[in-house]
Formats: structure tokens, sequence, C-alpha cells
């Protein structure tokens, strides 16, 4: 079983005007499956907060659910098409329950599943997802950014299926998983190099070495909180998400 830890803080430039932080994070284990999602409201939508907390909600509980089917499916079109559909319509109903369009909801998706000896992921848009495997850090999955680093594509986005990155793989050697929205970025991704901040292996470490039992009060997890208010927010005027899962055996 792998430890948790996932977390979003209200960026500078939010708390400055007044308005709410659009990052979300979610985790959920049942049945042998643990699931750990993050998303990114756009700026740009009226209720992109309530977008990504839609997500995150469905994303994990998708990815639960179906993961054996999923990381058997020899179909990975197919895979896209399906999560991304149950993504969508979870929006539209809450889209439909505050009377706007679901296009006011749009938001980005990183998710990670695992179970066994298997991993499973899914990412739409901008934000970083990484694996720390064998002692080394790696991207699995980077921002989709055009050209203009702030556009992106968002889980409401008419290209979203064809944009979505799905990745499937062993656990074996592998000790733990970040994913960061874009704000989280600026201080844990090199975007030139396209590299990981060292950072995320302490990080996932510190995770892993984490007890699950220990409440959220713990200092360890107060810890993990304050990294992420402080250090990760200063460095940004964005809204900043991570969420790990780290082992200790593989420590």
């Amino acid at each position: 079983m792998f430890n948790e830890f996932h977390h979003q803080a209200r960026g500078r430039g939010h708390a400055l005007d007044g308005t709410r932080g659009q990052d979300r994070t979610q985790y959920l284990s049942r049945g042998g499956v643990q699931a750990i999602c993050l998303a990114d409201g756009a700026g740009s939508a009226s209720h992109s907060e309530f977008g990504a907390q839609a997500v995150v909600d469905e994303g994990c509980v998708a990815l639960v659910e179906q993961f054996d089917r999923l990381v058997a499916s020899t179909d990975g079109g197919q895979v896209k098409i399906e999560l991304l559909a149950r993504l969508l319509a979870k929006v539209t109903t809450v889209a439909e329950r505050h009377g706007h369009d679901v296009h006011d909801f749009a938001s980005t998706f990183l998710g990670v599943a695992v179970s066994g000896d298997q991993f499973l992921g899914a990412h739409v848009g901008d934000g970083v997802i990484g694996y720390l495997k064998d002692g080394e850090l790696h991207v699995i999955s980077a921002p989709d950014n055009s050209e203009f680093a702030n556009q992106t594509t968002f889980v409401t986005s008419s290209g979203a299926a064809v944009s979505m990155r799905l990745f499937r793989g062993s656990l074996q050697g592998v000790t733990g998983f970040i994913l960061m929205s874009d704000g989280a970025g600026e201080s844990l991704f090199n975007a030139r190099t396209r590299q990981l901040a060292d950072a995320c292996t302490k990080i996932i470490v510190a995770v892993g070495n984490t007890p699950a039992r220990l409440s959220k009060n713990s200092k360890p997890k107060k810890q993990l909180r304050k990294l992420v208010d402080v250090r990760v927010r200063n460095a940004t005027k964005d809204d900043c998400a991570i969420g790990v899962l780290g082992r200790p055996e593989l420590v």
C-alpha cells in the first residue's frame, strides 16, 4: 500500500483580488485500489473551482471502479473516450445544478491509480505527473500547452479526448508518484529542461515514510502542507496543488 498526501493552496493572486482558489485534489482507496486526482480550474471560467472539484471526485471513483478493466483494455482510444465521458457527465450535472454553461466549469485533469503490481494514469491539460523509479525521477506526462504558456486543453474542450494522455505500467521499482498543477510546477518542474526538481524525490520519500494512520494534524503532514503553503506558493501568484503517492518499502 502507498501512503498519500494531497493539498491545494489558494494562490496569492486570488488572495489579493478576493476570489476563490481553483485547484482541487482528491484521494480514494477502495477494494485494493488507490487513486489520487488533481484538477486546475480555468482562470477564464466563472465556476471552474466547482468543475475542478467535480472531476477530482469523479476521477477517483472512476479509476477505482474501473481499474482492472482499464488496465487490461487493449483499446487505449476507447479507454480515453469512456473516462472523459464520465468526467464530462459529472461536470454537466454540476453545471445544470448551477444553471450555467458547462464551459464555465472548465478544468484540467490529472489522475493516477495503483493496485497490485500495476499503475494507471490519465492527464488532460497542463500540470505535470512524474514518478520515482529505481531512485530516479521521471516525467510521465508533461504539460499540454500550445505555443502560449497560459493556454491548454480542458476536460470540457472539444479536443480533450485526443489530447488526453493515458499511461499504464508495472509498479516494479516504483517508489511513488507526484502530480502537480502548473502553479506548483513553477518551483517543482523546469519547463525549459522538462525535468522535475530534486525536491520531488524528497517529497515522495517523505510521504512514503509518513504512516497512513497519522492524522491530518500530525507533524509530518503539517510540514508537507507548510511546504506547499509557503515555499511552493511564494514562487508564483497562481494556485498550487500537489498529490503524492509514496511507499516506504522500496526507499
